[in-house]
């Protein structure tokens, strides 16, 4: 079992959840609904030192999903986090997350309460790392700050100049959307496979298909040579047919982005039917949770790829707790434009042949710029 490193004892003075929202020309398309802006919702924490972390909590969906969550962190967890100073980040995700359990299943919602947490998680890890004057993926015990990375989120129509572009600047793996009906599914692919040669490919249902579906789809659209088909079915089908999907010839499964709490998650990874596994940091679990979740897939042959399509917080978190966690899994890059991502912490750093290289400052090494959080923020 692992063992996340020893903290100093953390004190709150402030715990401030910020909404940001950009407008963008392009929306993102998925088969169950469209993103017309980004949005990111973070947090940012500050100890009774004056050390300051950062965190984001998932807001994708649905359009009001962010403003649900800010007041969530409001009402709810920020006086609980304010409540005691912590022996670590575990202590305190632990006793937010059991203090508010009743709480979560009498609105009918675990989702964004698990959401919040895993945010403040985030920053509380984030806080910890830049006190200790180390970079977040090193004070967890990682050593490599250099991760493999794929291109994500392309929308299954008008990619070609996107993924032109993204090869030019060092991406050499793609995966793009699919279910929107089998003709135009196998078009896009035939298109892109074209696009990129014999770069890796792969595909995201967003749990678009039926059993049914999925295995009369399966062997068509694994002969593109897809690296995974990511979430052909509802997160919340009966395992059995996670199963039967795994026993399908063709392309090996990848999911776990809806997934919620350790016992979904080892009953998956038991069940040997994911070869990618891949929790959503910011939806659930913070590191405190989905670093040590890592460490056990990759113990059962299950590769740790992050799911994560938000602003630059997460993605960060993300790419630290890859870092952290080793093994041959990829970081998910939103390959469309992302203002917010951009502009509020500079953008990403430069990736070179399908290699990204963390930069080596301390805690998830980024600093959110102050101006862009004014102009953007909604209050």
């Amino acid at each position: 079992m692992l063992r996340l490193p020893k903290t100093d004892p953390i004190k709150l003075a402030t715990l401030e959840p910020i909404l940001i929202r950009a407008k963008i020309d392009v929306p993102v398309i998925t088969s169950f609904g469209v993103i017309s802006e980004r949005t990111s919702l973070l947090i940012r924490a500050e100890d009774t030192d004056g050390a300051v972390g950062w965190g984001e909590v998932f807001g994708n969906f649905p359009i009001h999903g962010a403003e649900n969550r800010k007041h969530i962190v409001e009402d709810y967890i920020a006086t609980l986090a304010l409540s005691k100073t912590w022996e670590s980040p575990v202590e305190a995700f632990n006793t937010l997350t059991t203090k508010t359990h009743v709480l979560a299943l009498q609105s009918g919602e675990p989702g964004p309460f698990a959401q919040s947490i895993a945010g403040v998680d985030i920053a509380l890890w984030d806080l910890a790392a830049r006190k200790a004057h180390m970079p977040l993926l090193k004070f967890l015990g990682g050593k490599d700050n250099s991760i493999s990375t794929y291109a994500s989120g392309l929308n299954p129509t008008g990619f070609e100049n996107i993924v032109e572009q993204k090869m030019t600047e060092g991406d050499n793996a793609f995966k793009i959307k699919v279910g929107f009906g089998r003709e135009k599914d196998l078009q896009s692919l035939s298109k892109i496979r074209k696009l990129i040669g014999d770069r890796r490919l792969m595909i995201d249902v967003n749990q678009g298909w039926d059993l049914a579906t999925a295995r009369e789809n399966w062997t068509a659209y694994s002969k593109h040579n897809l690296h995974w088909i990511e979430e052909p079915i509802s997160a919340d089908r009966p395992l059995s047919e996670w199963e039967d999907l795994a026993l399908q010839p063709g392309a090996p499964i990848a999911a776990g982005e809806n997934l919620l709490g350790d016992e979904q998650f080892d009953n998956y990874i038991n069940s040997k039917c994911f070869e990618f596994l891949q929790p959503d940091m910011c939806k659930w679990g913070g590191f405190s949770k989905t670093l040590p979740l890592a460490k056990r897939s990759l113990c059962h042959g299950v590769t740790y790829c992050p799911h994560f399509l938000a602003g630059p917080i997460g993605l960060f978190a993300s790419a630290h707790c890859l870092a952290a966690a080793g093994g041959d899994g990829l970081l998910e890059i939103d390959a469309n434009f992302n203002p917010i991502r951009e502009f509020l912490v500079g953008g990403l750093p430069i990736i070179k042949s399908g290699i990204m290289t963390l930069p080596d400052m301390p805690g998830l090494g980024i600093y959110p710029d102050p101006e862009f959080i004014k102009k953007h923020a909604v209050t």
